[in-house]
């Protein structure tokens, strides 16, 4: 759902987030809330080869940094079954520190299988394959913003120049401190 301004037209929540995100040719938007994300859902795209990119925000914490991000997404994918984890690092995108963390674990492709029961489960229909995550999160103060990307581990080189691509062109605003002050 967008939100309304009078005079100011809509403003998407991947704008009021601060952040302006361009996937290459081949990638196209779709309902935001389509995929699962472990926070508030801004904007999502489905790409080539039943890939998919979802951005999202989670709650602030006063210690985010791009190292404690990485951290934390790290430990929480070690939880799942069968995952490999590929990749755990901070770099600089768009002139902003992030966490980047990267793994393969049974899904879609388009995403990680659920796996409640200690076991990854697919889904109706569904037949579960080696799939590529890549998740770049930047601490912001209103709460961290995360991109995940998900392609089948046989795609993750193509995934991997998409996934460079839309970092290169992407475009951040200033980090909008909240006020400690109330009403």
């Amino acid at each position: 759902m967008a939100m309304t301004l009078s005079g100011c037209g809509v403003i998407e929540p991947i704008e009021k987030a601060g952040f302006q995100v361009k996937p290459p040719d081949g990638w196209k938007a779709v309902e935001r809330s389509r995929w699962l994300a472990p926070g508030t859902p801004l904007a999502a795209w489905a790409g080539p080869d039943n890939s998919s990119l979802v951005v999202y925000q989670t709650l602030p914490a006063p210690s985010d940094t791009a190292e404690v991000l990485a951290e934390a997404m790290a430990n929480r994918l070690m939880n799942l079954p069968e995952l490999t984890l590929t990749a755990k690092r901070t770099e600089t995108i768009a002139g902003q520190a992030a966490s980047r963390v990267e793994a393969v674990a049974p899904g879609s492709g388009a995403a990680f299988a659920p796996s409640g029961i200690g076991k990854p489960v697919a889904a109706s229909g569904e037949t579960l394959i080696p799939t590529h995550r890549v998740v770049v999160g930047f601490p912001r103060s209103d709460g961290p913003v995360f991109l995940a990307w998900h392609a089948p581990e046989s795609s993750s080189a193509r995934l991997l120049q998409d996934v460079e691509a839309t970092l290169k062109g992407l475009a951040i605003g200033p980090d909008r401190r909240r006020s400690s002050q109330g009403y």
